[in-house]
């Protein structure tokens, strides 16, 4: 992140202006404040739609004059290029240039809480809409490459295909609702088909034996309509993930091509539970790819801090929009304390995030996002969260050097993020979430019980990624593919642990078929299980698993919750660990190579996240604890505290500590490592001083209830 920057600073600021709010009168006024706060960086929004209201003609007259306030402020500014509102003309212009729905809706243009210009519903694949957002993008870049305020462009804010209309992705949490699916227009089932033709590399036949079809060719393929089976559906939705990828590269070739290296280059993704890639085609690792580096929008959830370090790789993140005060017209959000502020914003920082922008600084004026969002009251005068904002964003700049160059532990543990499975749990069941709620699930697990967890992407396998964990978990795991079921028999087999829920690899996707031997792909003789009957749970609430055996810190006879379906295990050398309530294998473990995998036969992720089960958790944490032989920070007695750890390469440390019980907590700390030296709290809270043998440090600490605090030597 250092050489991105033109000087050692963190970014922190906010958002501040998305046209036509806020009004004139208030932006010198609100800029000053930003910067006597000790603000650093201010976002905008150049807006296609409101910046270009006629073809060929632009309107820069209200950004040109805010980024010479900002310079005035010496505020930095990163510059958002918004391309969901197409101007007005545009749809004059195209006829067909909106979205059609399954059912024949025309899409648009349209208004959103938070796009009260208008704009939205227009089509990715329409070639004469695409030329112009180009034509936009190349005239914005031009407009403000020299410009001394700029320092970041932000070429794609959010991009995912239903532009933000947030009626339009429903259906992938309720199916009763597909008739939304978009999109059915001529460009995309023209582009669908030439899709098509590249995946199966022209070959007709491979097409038929993936969809079970006859067509004679690639003009024959029909846009899928139902959810009844599976690749066909899959293909359909990965469309759109690739359509929204070319869209989002093309980007950064042109800003590139017209900046030409003066700035550096990002855009930042949406977070996955609002935005399922079933209906908004929103797959981290397809836009995080792109750019000098990446971003997210910051909601209350650690997994996605731990998704936006994975799908960026090596490239610094950064939040881009941290949302702590979302609400609408008579839907307020409650206030938020110094701790909320610290939380979101140290748990980033412990995930390797090197910014922070809140959205937004004032409360919004428009539409039904008034009159909330913002950290400052509705006339602009200081809130309480405000000034602790601030606060935290001065201790920051305090360690600007350090953070820039430090980084957390690495990651031991990785969990597969693959967005065709998750199409699949929409398909099969009607809820996406039901695949994205499993996976966070086991995320929320580890979390707490202070792991450190990669995400892992399909598309990486290729390059041997498993070879960087020692422990590799596939919640959900009704689709992968040959290839991930061949490198983790690999894996596996050198010493390495597979965590794995029901039906693993139950889906043949290559060859489209269900398997006919659970766990699939010869997945079999690593669990050493094989299927046997499969009974739905003993109630909506539920199945209950009893241990069987005594798995530190849980005893023998403790009750984990399954959900959906009760799948017993042939055993083929596996031991049992735990049995459903009619005693039959629930769970088991078995040596292959010189490694372990369980097998889990229900779904144990999904309340961890809905019903918040503590036994849950600790149980999937206790199966790393026991076979997976990956170190990690501790708390006595199992408290619910978070721990994590930075370092730089000068052996300089920052701790931070979060107090995840409602609760006060006075306790010993176990930290992995040698720490030799006192740590000070950095908002003035004190000292602590360790005990330690060389590999392991203890403390005493003491945490008020949620409270987050945060050390350094």
């Amino acid at each position: 992140m250092r050489n991105l920057l033109k000087s050692t600073y963190i970014p922190f600021g906010s958002q501040y202006y998305r046209a036509p709010s806020p009004h004139k009168e208030d932006w010198e006024k609100d800029l000053k404040n930003m910067a006597d706060l000790g603000f650093n960086t201010v976002k905008y929004w150049i807006q296609w739609r409101w910046n270009n209201p006629s073809e060929g003609i632009y309107y820069f007259d209200d950004i040109d004059e805010l980024m010479d306030l900002a310079h005035k402020y010496n505020l930095k500014v990163m510059l958002n290029t918004i391309f969901d509102v197409a101007p007005a003309w545009i749809y004059n212009k195209y006829e067909d240039a909106s979205m059609v729905t399954l059912a024949g809706q025309r899409i648009g243009p349209q208004t959103q809480p938070h796009r009260q210009i208008g704009g939205l519903g227009y089509c990715f694949n329409h070639d004469g809409v695409s030329k112009y957002f180009f034509e936009f993008l190349k005239a914005a870049v031009e407009r403000y490459k020299d410009h001394p305020a700029l320092e970041i462009w932000n070429v794609g804010s959010e991009p995912e295909l239903t532009s933000s209309m947030a009626e339009m992705r429903a259906y992938a949490d309720d199916v009763s609702k597909i008739g939304d699916m978009l999109c059915y227009c001529n460009n995309c089932k023209v582009k669908f088909r030439k899709w098509l033709s590249v995946k199966y590399n022209g070959k007709i036949e491979k097409l038929n034996e993936a969809w079970n079809r006859n067509y004679k060719s690639f003009d024959d393929a029909e846009l899928p309509k139902t959810r009844n089976t599976f690749n066909d559906i899959i293909d359909w939705r990965m469309f759109f993930v690739y359509t929204l990828g070319e869209n989002v590269k093309k980007r950064f070739e042109v800003a590139k091509e017209v900046d030409k290296g003066k700035h550096p280059l990002m855009c930042h993704h949406v977070f996955i539970q609002g935005f399922p890639v079933t209906s908004t085609a929103n797959d981290p690792w397809n836009v995080g790819r792109f750019g000098d580096l990446h971003g997210f929008t910051q909601m209350d959830d650690a997994a996605m801090i731990d998704i936006l370090r994975s799908c960026a790789k090596d490239k610094p993140v950064i939040s881009a929009e941290m949302l702590m005060l979302p609400g609408y017209t008579l839907d307020m959000p409650k206030s938020i304390n110094e701790n909320d502020i610290k939380k979101f914003i140290f748990s980033g920082l412990a995930g390797n995030q090197k910014g922070f922008i809140f959205w937004q600084y004032r409360p919004e004026i428009l539409g039904r996002e008034a009159p909330t969002w913002g950290l400052s009251y509705l006339n602009g005068e200081e809130t309480l969260w405000l000034k602790s904002f601030a606060e935290v964003g001065k201790v920051l700049q305090n360690n600007a050097d350090f953070i820039l160059d430090a980084e957390p532990n690495k990651a031991e543990i990785a969990i597969l993020y693959n967005p065709e499975n998750q199409i699949f749990a929409w398909a099969s069941t009607g809820n996406e979430k039901n695949a994205t709620d499993s996976l966070i699930g086991f995320h929320k697990a580890l979390y707490e019980h202070s792991y450190n967890v990669d995400f892992i992407h399909p598309i990486e396998f290729e390059k041997d990624i498993l070879s960087n964990y020692k422990v590799f978990i596939i919640p959900f795991p009704y689709v992968i593919n040959k290839e991930i079921a061949e490198a983790i028999k690999v894996f596996v087999k050198n010493g390495g642990l597979i965590i794995s829920e029901s039906y693993t690899a139950g889906w043949n996707i290559e060859h489209g078929h269900h398997e006919k031997i659970v766990p699939g792909y010869g997945l079999d003789n690593v669990f050493k299980i094989k299927q046997g009957t499969v009974d739905p749970a003993d109630s909506a609430d539920g199945s209950e698993i009893e241990l069987s055996e005594k798995i530190s810190p849980l005893e023998n006879g403790e009750k984990i919750k399954g959900k959906f379906i009760k799948e017993r295990f042939l055993l083929n050398g596996a031991e049992v660990i735990a049995k459903f309530n009619d005693r039959t294998p629930a769970v088991t473990v078995a040596d292959f190579g010189k490694g372990k995998a369980v097998a889990i036969g229900s779904y144990i992720g999904i309340p961890v996240l809905r019903e918040s089960s503590i036994v849950n958790s600790k149980f999937i944490a206790s199966l790393v604890d026991n076979f997976g032989n990956v170190e990690k920070h501790k708390v006595k007695n199992n408290r619910r505290i978070r721990i994590d750890v930075l370092k730089d390469k000068a052996d300089g440390i920052m701790l931070i500590l979060q107090n995840k019980e409602n609760e006060a907590i006075d306790i010993e700390i176990e930290i992995h490592g040698k720490i030799d030296k006192d740590l000070t709290e950095q908002f003035g809270k004190g000292k602590i001083s360790f005990n330690n043998n060389g590999k392991i440090s203890k403390a005493e600490i003491s945490l008020s209830a949620y409270e987050v605090k945060v050390y350094r030597d």
